[in-house]
C-alpha cells in the first residue's frame, strides 16, 4: 500500500511538471510571435481618410528586426523632403540598437525614430524589400532606381536622365534633363521644347525629386563624397517656378561631422532662408555660410 502511494505521488508530480514546461514553451512562442499594432489618427494632412488597411497595419518582432537591417540613418531634411508622413505609427519600447535601449516609433511612411531620452535617431527604409512592411514607400523610390545611373558610375563620362514634370501647369509635359559631365552634372529645364534653364553643378552625385509634399516643383539634391565614396555633405534646394524662372526660397545643408563630446559621427543641419534665382546660385558661398 505504501509503495502504491509513493507511485501515485511521483506520477502526479511528473504530470504537473510536464504541464508547467508546456506553459513555458507557449510563453516563449508568444514572445517570438509578438505583434505590434498601429495607432492611427482619423486622416492624413491632405484630408485623406485612414483606410481599414491603415488601421490594420501591424508588424511582428521579426519584421521589425528585418526593417532595421534594411534601414540606414537619415537626416531630418531627408525625412522631410523624401518620406511621406502617415497618421499611423507603431510604438515599440526598449528596442536594442547598437548596444543601447531605445523607444522606437515606426511611421507607415517608411521611416522610424529612435529616442533614448536625450537624442533622436531617424532611419529610412528605402530599399525595394522595404515596401512590404510599410503603408507607403519613400516618395522617390521609383525614380531612385533610374537615377542610380548617376551614382558610382565612373566608367561612363556621359549619362543623361530625363524627368517629366509640369512646370507652368498648362497640361503640356515639361522636362528636366540631367547630364553627367567630367566636372559634375548639368541640369536643364525645358518648357515647350525651349530650354529655360542650363547650369552645371560641381558635385559627386545628384538627385531630382519630382514627387514633393509642398508647393515646390521639384527638389534638387547635390551630394559630395570622400575618396571612399562615402557621402559627407548633402544640399537640398526646394525649387519653385514663376515667370519663366526657377528660384529657391531656402536651402538645407547637412554635413557629416564628429561630435567633440562623444566622438561619434553625426549630421549637422543648417537651414539658410534667402531667395535666389537658381541660375545665380553660388554653391561654394552657401557651403561657407553653413
Amino acid at each position: 500500500m505504501k509503495n502504491i502511494l509513493i507511485y501515485f505521488t511521483i506520477l502526479f508530480l511528473f504530470i504537473v511538471s510536464c504541464k508547467g514546461q508546456d506553459k513555458d514553451v507557449k510563453i516563449n512562442d508568444n514572445q517570438k510571435a509578438e505583434i505590434y499594432s498601429a495607432k492611427c489618427q482619423n486622416e492624413y494632412s491632405t484630408g485623406e481618410k485612414v483606410s481599414t488597411r491603415n488601421k490594420n497595419w501591424s508588424l511582428r518582432k521579426k519584421d521589425i528586426d528585418e526593417i532595421m537591417k534594411l534601414s540606414s540613418e537619415i537626416t531630418e531634411n531627408e525625412r522631410h523632403f523624401s518620406y511621406p508622413v502617415t497618421p499611423c505609427n507603431i510604438d515599440v519600447k526598449n528596442y536594442s540598437y547598437k548596444g543601447k535601449k531605445y523607444n522606437m516609433q515606426i511611421n507607415g511612411g517608411s521611416y522610424l525614430s529612435l529616442f533614448d531620452g536625450q537624442k533622436i535617431i531617424i532611419l529610412g527604409c528605402d530599399l525595394p524589400n522595404c515596401k512590404k512592411y510599410f503603408l507607403r514607400p519613400k516618395e522617390n523610390m521609383n525614380e531612385e532606381e533610374d537615377s542610380s545611373l548617376f551614382q558610382n558610375n565612373s566608367n561612363k563620362s556621359t549619362a543623361t536622365k530625363n524627368y517629366k514634370i509640369d512646370l507652368n501647369q498648362n497640361n503640356i509635359q515639361d522636362v528636366l534633363l540631367v547630364e553627367k559631365k567630367d566636372t559634375g552634372y548639368t541640369l536643364k529645364a525645358q518648357i515647350d521644347n525651349q530650354i529655360i534653364f542650363n547650369k552645371t553643378f560641381e558635385c559627386d552625385f545628384i538627385e531630382i525629386e519630382t514627387n514633393t509634399k509642398n508647393n515646390q516643383k521639384f527638389n534638387l539634391i547635390l551630394e559630395y563624397a570622400d575618396q571612399y565614396q562615402k557621402t559627407f555633405r548633402k544640399i537640398v534646394f526646394p525649387v519653385f517656378y514663376k515667370n519663366n524662372d526657377l528660384f529657391i526660397e531656402k536651402v538645407f545643408i547637412a554635413t557629416l561631422g564628429t561630435n567633440a563630446k562623444t566622438g561619434n559621427e553625426e549630421w549637422v543641419n543648417k537651414e539658410i532662408i534667402e531667395k535666389y534665382l537658381l541660375k545665380n546660385i553660388d554653391v561654394d558661398s552657401l557651403i561657407l555660410k553653413s
